[in-house]
Protein backbone atom coordinates (compact mmCIF):
# COMPACT_ATOMS: atom_id res chain seq x y z
CA UNK A 1 0.00 0.00 0.00
CA UNK A 2 1.38 3.40 -0.99
CA UNK A 3 1.71 6.02 1.73
CA UNK A 4 1.29 9.73 1.02
CA UNK A 5 1.93 12.61 3.39
CA UNK A 6 -0.75 15.33 3.30
CA UNK A 7 0.04 18.63 4.95
CA UNK A 8 -2.65 21.23 5.61
CA UNK A 9 -1.48 24.74 6.49
CA UNK A 10 -3.41 27.84 7.47
CA UNK A 11 -4.25 29.19 4.02
CA UNK A 12 -7.83 29.50 2.81
CA UNK A 13 -9.24 26.45 1.03
CA UNK A 14 -9.21 23.72 3.66
CA UNK A 15 -12.13 22.04 1.87
CA UNK A 16 -9.59 21.11 -0.81
CA UNK A 17 -7.65 19.10 1.77
CA UNK A 18 -10.79 17.33 2.92
CA UNK A 19 -11.69 16.37 -0.66
CA UNK A 20 -8.13 15.19 -1.24
CA UNK A 21 -8.22 12.93 1.81
CA UNK A 22 -11.52 11.46 0.65
CA UNK A 23 -10.20 10.67 -2.84
CA UNK A 24 -6.88 9.24 -1.65
CA UNK A 25 -8.48 6.92 0.88
CA UNK A 26 -11.18 5.87 -1.58
CA UNK A 27 -8.34 4.88 -3.90
CA UNK A 28 -6.69 2.78 -1.20
CA UNK A 29 -3.80 5.07 -0.28
CA UNK A 30 -2.62 5.28 3.31
CA UNK A 31 -2.32 8.91 4.38
CA UNK A 32 -0.07 10.52 6.97
CA UNK A 33 -1.92 13.73 7.87
CA UNK A 34 -0.39 16.75 9.59
CA UNK A 35 -2.42 19.91 10.15
CA UNK A 36 -1.11 23.16 11.58
CA UNK A 37 -2.94 25.05 14.32
CA UNK A 38 -3.88 27.75 11.80
CA UNK A 39 -5.23 25.09 9.44
CA UNK A 40 -7.70 24.09 12.14
CA UNK A 41 -8.62 27.73 12.76
CA UNK A 42 -9.22 28.21 9.05
CA UNK A 43 -11.26 25.01 8.75
CA UNK A 44 -13.53 26.18 11.57
CA UNK A 45 -13.92 29.61 9.98
CA UNK A 46 -14.64 28.22 6.49
CA UNK A 47 -16.45 24.98 7.27
CA UNK A 48 -17.84 25.24 10.80
CA UNK A 49 -16.96 24.28 14.37
CA UNK A 50 -17.42 20.60 13.54
CA UNK A 51 -13.89 20.79 12.09
CA UNK A 52 -12.23 21.91 15.33
CA UNK A 53 -9.76 19.00 15.50
CA UNK A 54 -7.98 16.86 12.91
CA UNK A 55 -10.14 13.92 14.00
CA UNK A 56 -13.33 15.89 13.39
CA UNK A 57 -11.92 17.12 10.07
CA UNK A 58 -12.02 13.48 8.95
CA UNK A 59 -15.69 13.05 9.84
CA UNK A 60 -16.93 13.06 6.20
CA UNK A 61 -14.85 9.93 5.54
CA UNK A 62 -16.21 6.47 6.15
CA UNK A 63 -14.91 4.35 9.02
CA UNK A 64 -12.83 2.31 6.58
CA UNK A 65 -11.37 5.46 5.05
CA UNK A 66 -10.50 6.98 8.42
CA UNK A 67 -8.59 3.81 9.31
CA UNK A 68 -6.25 4.60 6.42
CA UNK A 69 -5.35 8.01 7.89
CA UNK A 70 -2.69 8.47 10.55
CA UNK A 71 -2.82 11.85 12.27
CA UNK A 72 0.48 13.41 13.35
CA UNK A 73 0.78 16.35 15.75
CA UNK A 74 2.55 19.30 14.16
CA UNK A 75 4.93 19.72 17.12
CA UNK A 76 5.92 16.03 17.26
CA UNK A 77 9.38 15.64 15.75
CA UNK A 78 9.45 11.98 16.85
CA UNK A 79 6.85 11.27 14.17
CA UNK A 80 8.08 8.87 11.46
CA UNK A 81 7.39 11.42 8.71
CA UNK A 82 10.22 13.52 10.17
CA UNK A 83 12.71 10.93 8.93
CA UNK A 84 13.85 10.05 5.43
CA UNK A 85 14.02 6.40 6.42
CA UNK A 86 10.21 6.34 6.61
CA UNK A 87 9.11 5.37 3.13
CA UNK A 88 6.39 7.41 1.46
CA UNK A 89 5.35 7.97 -2.14
CA UNK A 90 5.55 11.73 -1.72
CA UNK A 91 3.85 14.71 -0.12
CA UNK A 92 1.05 17.13 -0.94
CA UNK A 93 0.59 20.43 0.90
CA UNK A 94 -2.97 21.59 0.26
CA UNK A 95 -3.61 24.43 0.80
CA UNK A 96 -0.14 25.90 1.27
CA UNK A 97 0.27 29.24 3.04
CA UNK A 98 2.95 31.71 2.01
CA UNK A 99 4.63 31.24 5.39
CA UNK A 100 4.87 27.48 4.80
CA UNK A 101 6.05 28.04 1.23
CA UNK A 102 8.79 30.41 2.40
CA UNK A 103 9.89 28.10 5.22
CA UNK A 104 10.20 25.09 2.93
CA UNK A 105 12.08 27.18 0.36
CA UNK A 106 14.81 28.03 2.90
CA UNK A 107 14.82 24.67 4.69
CA UNK A 108 13.28 26.00 7.91
CA UNK A 109 12.02 22.82 9.56
CA UNK A 110 10.48 24.44 12.62
CA UNK A 111 7.39 22.23 12.73
CA UNK A 112 6.51 18.73 11.57
CA UNK A 113 4.76 19.78 8.36
CA UNK A 114 7.77 21.79 7.21
CA UNK A 115 10.19 19.07 8.32
CA UNK A 116 8.22 16.47 6.35
CA UNK A 117 8.43 18.68 3.26
CA UNK A 118 12.17 19.11 3.78
CA UNK A 119 12.52 15.32 4.05
CA UNK A 120 10.52 14.86 0.86
CA UNK A 121 12.82 17.20 -1.03
CA UNK A 122 16.05 15.72 0.28
CA UNK A 123 14.88 12.19 -0.50
CA UNK A 124 13.96 13.31 -4.06
CA UNK A 125 10.32 12.29 -3.62
CA UNK A 126 7.44 14.15 -5.28
CA UNK A 127 6.44 17.31 -3.41
CA UNK A 128 3.33 19.11 -4.67
CA UNK A 129 2.32 22.44 -3.15
CA UNK A 130 -1.00 24.25 -3.66
CA UNK A 131 -0.26 27.89 -2.70
CA UNK A 132 -3.32 29.98 -1.87
CA UNK A 133 -2.66 33.70 -2.17
CA UNK A 134 -3.62 36.53 -4.52
CA UNK A 135 -1.93 38.47 -5.85
CA UNK A 136 1.55 36.94 -5.57
CA UNK A 137 4.35 39.26 -4.53
CA UNK A 138 7.82 39.04 -6.00
CA UNK A 139 8.90 37.26 -2.81
CA UNK A 140 6.19 34.62 -3.28
CA UNK A 141 7.16 34.13 -6.92
CA UNK A 142 10.86 33.85 -6.09
CA UNK A 143 10.09 31.21 -3.45
CA UNK A 144 7.97 29.24 -5.92
CA UNK A 145 10.70 29.44 -8.56
CA UNK A 146 13.27 28.21 -6.06
CA UNK A 147 11.07 25.29 -5.01
CA UNK A 148 10.37 24.39 -8.63
CA UNK A 149 14.09 24.27 -9.31
CA UNK A 150 14.48 22.01 -6.26
CA UNK A 151 11.97 19.56 -7.75
CA UNK A 152 8.68 20.63 -6.20
CA UNK A 153 5.59 21.10 -8.38
CA UNK A 154 3.58 24.26 -7.74
CA UNK A 155 -0.14 23.91 -8.47
CA UNK A 156 -2.07 27.12 -7.69
CA UNK A 157 -5.78 26.47 -7.07
CA UNK A 158 -6.92 27.86 -10.42
CA UNK A 159 -10.27 26.66 -11.78
CA UNK A 160 -11.08 25.85 -15.40
CA UNK A 161 -14.16 26.87 -17.33
CA UNK A 162 -13.82 24.64 -20.40
CA UNK A 163 -15.28 21.72 -18.47
CA UNK A 164 -18.41 23.78 -17.70
CA UNK A 165 -18.55 23.49 -13.90
CA UNK A 166 -22.07 23.43 -12.54
CA UNK A 167 -21.25 23.90 -8.86
CA UNK A 168 -18.56 24.95 -6.43
CA UNK A 169 -17.92 21.25 -5.85
CA UNK A 170 -17.06 20.86 -9.55
CA UNK A 171 -14.53 23.69 -9.22
CA UNK A 172 -13.02 22.16 -6.07
CA UNK A 173 -12.80 18.73 -7.71
CA UNK A 174 -10.91 20.22 -10.66
CA UNK A 175 -8.37 21.87 -8.36
CA UNK A 176 -7.87 18.71 -6.31
CA UNK A 177 -7.65 16.68 -9.51
CA UNK A 178 -4.89 18.87 -10.93
CA UNK A 179 -2.91 18.49 -7.70
CA UNK A 180 -3.30 14.71 -7.89
CA UNK A 181 -2.30 14.81 -11.56
CA UNK A 182 0.98 16.38 -10.45
CA UNK A 183 1.48 13.38 -8.16
CA UNK A 184 0.57 11.05 -11.04
CA UNK A 185 -2.38 9.65 -9.12
CA UNK A 186 -5.31 8.37 -11.17
CA UNK A 187 -8.76 9.85 -10.56
CA UNK A 188 -11.99 10.80 -12.31
CA UNK A 189 -12.69 14.08 -10.55
CA UNK A 190 -13.17 16.09 -13.74
CA UNK A 191 -13.63 15.47 -17.46
CA UNK A 192 -10.38 15.46 -19.43
CA UNK A 193 -9.76 17.67 -22.42
CA UNK A 194 -10.79 15.71 -25.49
CA UNK A 195 -13.94 14.35 -23.86
CA UNK A 196 -17.12 14.31 -26.03
CA UNK A 197 -18.13 17.76 -24.75
CA UNK A 198 -14.90 19.36 -25.92
CA UNK A 199 -15.02 17.53 -29.26
CA UNK A 200 -18.44 19.00 -29.98
CA UNK A 201 -17.16 22.48 -29.17
CA UNK A 202 -14.18 22.00 -31.46
CA UNK A 203 -16.43 20.86 -34.28
CA UNK A 204 -18.55 24.01 -33.95
CA UNK A 205 -15.47 26.21 -34.11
Amino acid sequence: MQRIVVGVSGASGTILAQRTLKLLTQSGYAVDLVMTRDAIYTAVEEMGVENSTPEKFLAPLSDAQRELVTIHKNHDFTSPIASGTYKTYGMLIIPCSMATLAAVAIGLSDNLLRRAADVTLKERRPLVMVPREAPFSEIHLENMLKLTRLGSVIVPPIPAWYNHPKSLEDVENFIVGRALDALKIEHDLYPRWGSPQQKVTSAVL
